[in-house]
């Protein structure tokens, strides 16, 4: 946990311009401006084993100076383990970079990390540290809308539960993201 407030503060003193007296922070002359509010539900395919699982989820972020992102991101996702079920839920911090996003197609960089609950029939539940990075592109569908698809990897941490580990949780991710809102 203590990795994410880390990572959280550089994105935010990365952001922050102080230049002379007479600008503020939160100013339009540098500094941190909210430019935008977005939210959606974003679909993915996660691998499990020899199989693929759909995790799905909505998220809600600021956009500030037009090019970051900051806001929350929670998911559900079932598995059928050889007819044990699994489920994992999480809420997460998420972070986003979309350099030239006023351009009708433009790249995405997602992190989101935070604690997710990991539920075993038969065997038990545990807390878990889930961090996925990714990168995608963009498109401009509309003023309010955006569809995005992205991929990367979704490390868990801490698994505790007899006959589990880590590694059977991580693993690459395809996904969809349907974004609504607006940037000023």
């Amino acid at each position: 946990m203590k990795s994410i407030y880390i990572i959280f503060s550089f994105f935010i003193l990365s952001t922050l311009t102080i230049h002379a007296q007479e600008e503020t922070v939160f100013n339009n002359h540098g500094g941190i401006r909210l430019s935008g509010i977005w939210g959606g539900s974003y679909n993915a395919m996660a691998d499990f084993g020899d199989n693929f699982n759909l995790n799905s989820g909505g998220f809600f972020t600021f956009e500030i100076n037009e090019d970051f992102l900051i806001g929350w991101e929670g998911y559900d996702s079932d598995i059928d383990d050889n007819g044990r079920d699994i489920s994992i839920d999480g809420n997460d911090l998420l972070l986003g970079y979309a350099p030239n996003s006023d351009r009708v197609i433009h790249p995405m960089i997602y992190l989101q990390a935070g604690s997710g609950k990991l539920e075993v029939e038969d065997v038990g539940s545990d807390r878990v540290l889930v961090i996925q990075p990714s990168v995608g592109a963009e498109i401009n569908i509309a003023r309010f809308f955006r569809l995005g698809i992205d991929g990367g990897y979704r490390f868990f941490n801490n698994t505790d539960l007899s006959g589990y580990s880590d590694k059977d949780f991580s693993g690459p991710v395809l996904g969809l993201r349907l974004k609504f809102g607006w940037s000023w």
